[in-house]
């Protein structure tokens, strides 16, 4: 295994052990970060090949993530910038491309190591093959393929790219396996939602900015006005022009 592989190896599972996730959990990366991390995620169509753009500022982390990509592909972006807020300290922001790298090339492939590794440990996916292929005889097939990606909630192309690097497929086998995913899924029972993108649902804000912003005010830390200014800024004009009604599908599916 290469340097940078080893260490963001290395690395992922500090992290995992540091946040009392287990080597075999699955993750909701979306929640991870805004719960646990207090970093802010927007997703959001953008042009071009940008997969996510972090900014840091003071301990303040933002993610923003094109939600052109598909979800499973999202939640690798969002674990790859997690990566540069934690670890690349000199780092103020840094928008991230699809297979465009500059000076720090070495410094973006770690990053995604890190993200392959921290949502798909080594041991988880051995564990869930061994359950799987029970019978050693076995080829893995496209039912275990869409179990995999939808247990640790990666696209297609990640699981599979994991599954060549550690000899259970083939190239060949890997190709086959890109088409008919979405079908294959439905067909499964599993929701399709993993490899589509989400970019009809407009700018989505996962982020405990308004709650913050409603500690402050009350603790007296900000006046009214701030206040008012602070969730305008955020975003969250909606919440203070509402029309004041109780509706109890105003928040579901934000979390």
């Amino acid at each position: 295994m290469s340097g940078y592989k080893e260490r963001a190896r290395v690395k992922a599972i500090e992290a995992r052990n540091e946040l009392g996730i287990g080597q075999l959990d699955s993750i909701n990366i979306f929640k991870l970060l805004k719960n646990r991390e207090n970093i802010s995620i927007i997703t959001t169509p953008l042009k071009g090949d940008i997969s996510g753009i972090f900014i840091r500022k003071g301990d303040t982390g933002l993610v923003i993530i094109n939600s052109r990509r598909s979800l499973g592909h999202q939640y690798f972006t969002a674990a790859h910038e997690y990566y540069h807020l934690k670890y690349n300290h000199g780092m103020t922001g840094r928008l991230c491309a699809i297979n465009k790298y500059d000076e720090d090339y070495e410094v973006e492939l770690e990053a995604n190591s890190f993200a392959s590794y921290f949502l798909v440990p080594d041991d988880a996916l051995r564990y869930y093959l061994n359950l799987r292929l029970q019978d050693s005889s076995r080829k893995l097939n496209m039912r275990d393929l869409i179990y995999l990606e939808n247990y640790f909630a990666v696209s297609n192309a990640l699981m599979l790219l994991r599954l060549k690097n550690m000899g259970v497929i083939s190239e060949a086998e890997a190709e086959q396996m890109k088409a008919g995913v979405i079908s294959a899924a439905i067909r499964l029972g599993y929701s399709p939602a993993l490899y589509q993108d989400t970019a009809d649902q407009g700018m989505v804000i996962y982020s405990n900015y308004a709650e913050l912003a409603e500690e402050f005010l009350e603790a007296g830390k900000i006046t009214y006005g701030k206040y008012e200014e602070l969730m305008l800024e955020g975003g969250y004009g909606e919440i203070l022009f509402g029309d004041g009604e109780e509706n109890g599908n105003s928040d579901a599916g934000n979390l």
